[in-house]
């Protein structure tokens, strides 16, 4: 009789490369409910070092149904909830979830996906100055993306996710005999598997879940990592701001990053967040000057950007050093719900 070990090891090979570049949590139980996989996100929202420190716990959010075994319930349809994981220093993190059978693992095995409930940020309260409706325009827009961004992370990549699963397991039962049915699923893997890169580009453009879940500090800290080596960031924030303000800044840091990369021939930006009265942002390259026609279009989107927030944006060139832009956003009441 195959071992459950080898049993589990031979499931990973099957989904564990598409479920260890989700950036939603994910993890893995079998029928006792201990943690078996769990995906570099997992270890992320619960800050462990690796995924490896989570194997072997407890794999139920603590608010999960009353049900005790997986097998009790009806493994055909997924199931949904709310309730907390515990990070590493033991403070509760709340989530929504969803689990799903895992065919292939043996037993009553389920896969789990988390969402992290993101805390509640500050009121914010309508634009003081009157007749603004550009603004007012491009607050709503910020908000209709962060929308589509959860959906499309939470909802989309979600049905992906499964849709994958199924048609890994289906390509294991048909064996690795060449037929036509075997190239028909390799096929339908492969575009499953680039649509859900295309779902995560889009979402991140749109709206990191970063930035949705931990805020300005986490989404600094995302963007660093999508550009290893050329991108550095430090802050002195903590906490949530209110979530135009979040939402603006980091589209801000973003658009100004990738001008300096895309367009100014930059090979290494500085990124600071600072706060006080005001959030002071400041992107450093070590780009030529900002004088192309794609330079001088991105410089007055992330002016415009900043001014929806009542703030303002400075660039200064330094020949022989670089650029630096600057923007100062007051901290007062804006437009939001």
């Amino acid at each position: 009789m195959t071992s459950i070990a080898s049993t589990w090891g031979s499931v990973l090979e099957v989904w564990g490369s598409v479920l260890d570049v989700l950036r939603q949590p994910v993890w893995a139980v079998d029928a006792d409910h201990v943690v078996r996989y769990a995906n570099p996100a997992a270890a992320a929202a619960t800050d462990r070092a690796r995924p490896s420190d989570l194997l072997g716990c407890d794999g139920r959010p603590v608010a999960a149904p009353a049900a005790t075994d997986v097998s009790e319930t009806d493994l055909g349809v997924p199931e949904q909830g709310e309730g907390t994981l515990t990070r590493a220093d033991g403070s509760p993190l709340p989530v929504q979830w969803s689990r799903v059978p895992l065919p292939g693992a043996g037993g009553s095995a389920a896969l789990y996906l988390f969402e992290p409930v993101a805390p509640p940020v500050p009121p914010a309260s309508r634009l003081q100055a009157p007749g603004t409706p550009l603004r007012l325009l491009a607050h709503r827009q910020a908000e209709r993306d962060r929308q589509h961004a959860g959906a499309l992370q939470y909802g989309v990549q979600e049905r992906l996710v499964r849709a994958l699963l199924g048609l890994n397991m289906a390509r294991q039962e048909l064996g690795a005999a060449p037929s036509p049915a075997v190239d028909l699923l390799h096929d339908a893997v492969r575009d499953t598997e680039e649509a859900l890169a295309g779902v995560r580009e889009v979402t991140d453009a749109l709206c990191p879940g970063a930035l949705r879940a931990g805020g300005l500090p986490a989404a600094l800290a995302a963007l660093a990592r999508r550009h290893p080596g050329r991108l550095t960031v430090s802050t002195t924030l903590s906490g949530r701001l209110p979530r135009l303000v979040e939402t603006h800044a980091f589209l801000l840091v973003a658009e100004a990053v990738d001008r300096a990369l895309d367009h100014g021939g930059g090979t290494r930006v500085r990124v600071t967040a600072d706060i006080g009265p005001n959030l002071r942002l400041t992107v450093a390259d070590d780009g030529a000057p900002p004088v192309t026609p794609p330079d001088l279009a991105a410089l007055n989107a992330l002016t415009e950007r900043a001014a929806s927030l009542d703030g303002t944006l400075t660039v200064r060139h330094t020949p022989g050093t670089g650029t630096t832009l600057t923007a100062t956003i007051p901290l007062g009441p804006t437009e939001g719900s």
